[in-house]
């Protein structure tokens, strides 16, 4: 059996350590590589668009609708992307602009590339979306991309990929397909043991990625909040109205598709951060009549009071 060292070998040069705005730890493709990553998420990016559901044509007044929801799309984007240049000079190293796009599917939802594409779907329109809210959701998918989360999930599937490819022959599962073939058909069973092999290994990589890839999400999507609610900070936006938006329309926001769920998560959290973090409840002193006084600083002891005659 060949050594496993040399073929996990090549896979620790397809990674790197990097840390996301918000002190986070990741790994992502090393900078020979970041070309390939950006197609990789431009093609995933694409597929989401193609499995999604054409909105139907418009007529009239939706048409009008229609336009002036495209043009809110352009005003709200433009004044996010100057913000995040601002804020993130290295976004220039990147990609030169965002690029905001209206993509006529029906049901509401949003996807990015990690090239600086945001696409918003039609569907989101008949949310009826404020400004603060709609700002939010534009905001928290350039989060994505400013946190390189795209070029994470890109390593997240090679990684898989590789390891699934290099460990499958080495297991050398091939056997299990071929234990009951005639050995007059060896060459034939040899074949047919290496396609099986390499569909299984093929299919457990695609399965492995995304499973990896859903575990990181809630993670991703608290940050992809953190990062949104300073970048409406940085374009003039004060939290407390968007997050009393995103509060009001938590409640008619339907449970399907799964991003207006993840839309109705990401209000309740912002909702949560404005209020602060709860504080410990402290155990207030008894008084000398065993009513309960006035709670004290830790580790300071009782003040001398002195009444009055």
């Amino acid at each position: 059996m060949p050594c496993l060292r040399c073929y996990l070998l090549p896979v620790l040069f397809l990674t790197a350590c990097a840390t996301s705005p918000e002190g986070r730890r990741q790994l992502v493709a090393p900078t020979p590589f970041q070309g390939f990553s950006a197609v990789y998420s431009e093609f995933d990016m694409h597929l989401q668009l193609v499995i999604a559901t054409d909105a139907p044509s418009c007529q009239e007044a939706l048409c009008a609708a229609d336009r002036a929801f495209d043009q809110r799309i352009l005003v709200l984007g433009r004044r996010l992307a100057d913000a995040a240049f601002r804020q993130h000079a290295d976004l220039h190293l990147r990609f030169p602009r965002f690029e905001f796009v209206v993509a006529d599917k029906a049901d509401p939802g949003a996807a990015s590339s990690a090239g600086g594409a945001v696409v918003i779907y039609r569907g989101v329109r008949g949310l009826d979306l404020d400004d603060a809210a709609l700002a939010f959701v534009l905001a928290r998918e350039m989060s994505h991309v400013i946190a390189g989360h795209h070029d994470e999930n890109v390593t997240t599937s090679i990684l898989v990929a590789v390891a699934a490819q290099v460990l499958f022959p080495v297991l050398n599962i091939g056997t299990l397909f071929a234990g009951s073939a005639a050995t007059t058909a060896a060459a034939s069973t040899a074949a047919s043991s290496t396609v099986a092999t390499t569909a299984v290994a093929s299919a457990a990589s695609f399965a492995g990625s995304r499973a990896l890839r859903a575990s990181d999400r809630p993670q991703q999507m608290r940050e992809a909040e953190a990062i949104a609610m300073k970048l409406l900070a940085a374009a003039g936006w004060d939290g407390r109205e968007v997050s009393d938006q995103l509060e009001a329309l938590r409640p008619a926001l339907p449970e399907e598709p799964f991003w207006t769920e993840e839309l109705r998560e990401s209000s309740w959290h912002i909702a949560s951060l404005m209020q602060g973090p709860v504080l410990p409840e402290a155990q207030e002193p008894m008084g000398s009549l065993g009513q309960a006084g006035p709670a004290l600083p830790f580790g300071l002891p009782p003040p001398i009071v002195i009444k009055p005659y």
